[in-house]
Order: C-alpha cells, then sequence, then structure tokens
C-alpha cells in the first residue's frame, strides 16, 4: 500500500494491491479513495484519466459542500453525488470555518461522527454508495470516491469495501492511517493555530482530531455496525442483498 505520486499533498491512493483473506488481490486501477477535485492542474487531470483511467468520481461531500466547493470533473468522466451527512452536523464535514470558542466546544465528537455514518439515513446513504461502487461495470472504472479531507466519510465508505472483498481488519486499518501521511503536518498547524488564537488546549486538541485519523475513530463506525447487525458479514448480506453469485461475481470484478 504505497503512496501513488498523484497523493503529494493530497489525500489520494488506489487501494489496488491490498490482499483479500483468500490470497488474491485488489486489481490496481479500480478503487480510488480522495479528497476534493478541486483546483487540479491539467498534469494530475491527464494522470487521472491517462494513468488511473479515471471514469467515474462519486462526491460523498454534502450539497452545501459541493455548491461551494465544486469539483472539477475531467472530459468524459462521470460524475455522482452521494451525500453521507447532512448539513445540520455542523462541523463534521469542514464545510465551514467556525471562529468563537463556542462554536468549537459545541462541536460532535469524533465517536459521535463515526457513529452517526452507521446509523439511521446516514447509514441508508452508505449502504446506497456501497451497493452503487460494487455493482458499476467494468468500464465505468477507475472510480474516485471522496468528500472534503478524504478522511472520515472516505474513510468509512473504503474500510467497509476493503471488508467486503476479503481484507483482514488489519489491513483495513493500515489503509485507514496512511491518511496521516498527508495530513499529520496540517491537523499539527491546526491545533497550534488554535491554541495560539483560543488559549484552549482542550479545544486545540479536539479541532487537530477532525484532520488525523486514529486507529479508534474507524473503529467506532466498523463495532457499532457489528453491534447492530452481529458482524460485518451480517451486515453485508442484511443491507447489500446481495445473492451468493453475485457476491462472487463482485469480487472476481474487483480481485485478481
Amino acid at each position: 500500500m504505497k503512496l501513488p505520486k498523484l497523493a503529494k499533498r493530497r489525500n489520494f491512493r488506489d487501494l489496488g494491491g491490498i490482499e483479500s483473506s483468500d490470497g488474491r488481490k485488489i486489481k490496481h486501477f479500480m478503487l480510488i479513495r480522495g479528497t476534493t477535485l478541486r483546483k487540479l492542474s491539467p498534469v494530475v487531470i491527464e494522470l487521472l484519466k491517462k494513468v488511473y483511467n479515471l471514469n467515474t468520481i462519486v462526491d460523498l461531500r454534502t450539497k452545501k459542500e459541493a455548491e461551494e466547493k465544486p469539483s472539477i470533473i475531467p472530459n468524459g468522466v462521470s460524475y455522482f453525488h452521494f451525500p453521507i451527512l447532512n448539513e445540520a452536523l455542523v462541523g463534521i464535514s469542514h464545510e465551514k470555518r467556525v471562529h468563537s470558542l463556542l462554536s468549537l466546544s459545541m462541536m460532535p465528537e469524533m465517536k459521535e461522527l463515526y457513529v452517526s455514518m452507521v446509523r439511521g439515513s446516514a447509514l441508508d446513504n452508505t449502504v446506497e454508495v456501497l451497493k452503487f461502487i460494487l455493482q458499476l461495470p467494468l468500464e465505468s472504472f477507475s472510480v474516485i470516491f471522496h468528500c472534503t479531507v478524504g478522511k472520515d466519510r472516505t474513510g468509512v465508505i473504503a474500510a467497509l469495501l476493503l471488508a467486503f472483498l476479503g481484507v483482514s481488519r488489519k489491513d483495513i486499518i493500515e489503509d485507514y492511517l496512511m491518511t496521516n501521511l498527508i495530513t499529520k503536518r496540517k491537523a499539527k498547524l491546526i491545533y497550534f493555530g488554535v491554541l495560539i488564537s483560543k488559549h484552549n488546549h482542550k479545544i486545540a486538541k479536539k479541532i487537530e482530531g477532525y484532520y488525523i485519523a486514529k486507529q479508534e475513530y474507524i473503529e467506532y463506525a466498523l463495532k457499532d455496525l457489528e453491534r447492530q447487525f452481529g458482524s460485518l458479514d451480517n451486515f453485508f448480506n442484511e443491507r447489500l442483498q446481495f445473492s451468493e453469485k453475485e457476491k462472487e461475481e463482485i469480487k472476481s470484478k474487483f480481485l485478481e
């Protein structure tokens, strides 16, 4: 799981090469997780199309985020908008700046964020995204699925796609934590910025947590699903409702 040249300072990476429990590996240039597709240079666009064979973009951001910071859609690439969270979850999606100490203190904890993505209407949205990506025809790949930072909503979708394809929890977490190679420096700068401006260590650490990946964050979502359904396999069976034949056909499409 090496970071490609595409990543550099942006949180993009190909999930190709990650091994499944049956010894097969995810094919390269199929599933690419990333951050917002804004301000892309012609060089990056060319790389996405020619090297990564980009054909589909799945935007997980809220309607407001997508409108305020629209993605660049390369010619010939299909764009689909599947919001995971609603606008009411202030701060979760980094969709606006908050300045007052009260606003910062009222931002939800990371556990609340991750659990919220696997409950209620947000879980319905998550299931819709999973089914959409897994059922795309071969000619629609590669697909980039992204949110704003490429850590939380993107991280949950990536983790569940990997789990469905038979990747171990250890490797799922390893992929999730790779986000820190891109975001940790920014998180630290934000921490010091809030600390200096607000003189509040607790708030500064809380805001820093929005920009870094911790194992416990993704575990909040996965373990909550396991509590709800008994296991991730039960979740996939109950909510995705693929037949055994369909599951094997999907896995054969992604694995080699």
